[in-house]
């Protein structure tokens, strides 16, 4: 992958902050973005597989923004595969509830 449009796909999942604004509280903002990136390139499976790795991160913002991204998409084998990924994990509770709201979020502003 382009190391500009890897540089742009990880900009978007940080600005805006999740949390620093209204308008972003949930990381709305980030999903949106990430989904309009998607959808305007022409080559979209390295932004893919960035999504699907980034979907099983340690990094909580990072995992559930991209299970957001990915249920948007209608990637549901992905989505269950973080899923059955975040089961694993030492604080599995939480990041399924964070996945959640990334579903949520994505329905709401972007399914809806």
């Amino acid at each position: 992958m382009d190391n500009s449009l890897e540089e742009e796909i990880l900009h978007l999942y940080q600005e805006p902050g999740i949390g620093a604004s209204y308008a972003n509280t949930y990381g709305e903002e980030n999903i949106q973005n990430l989904v309009g990136k998607y959808r305007s390139l022409s080559e979209q499976d390295a932004m893919m597989d960035m999504l699907i790795r980034f979907s099983q991160s340690t990094d909580l913002a990072t995992c559930f923004i991209s299970v957001g991204v990915l249920h948007a998409l209608g990637r549901v084998e992905d989505v269950e595969e973080a899923y059955r990924w975040a089961k694993t994990q030492e604080d599995s509770s939480k990041i399924i509830n964070h996945f959640d709201i990334g579903k949520s979020v994505a329905e709401y502003f972007i399914l809806s």
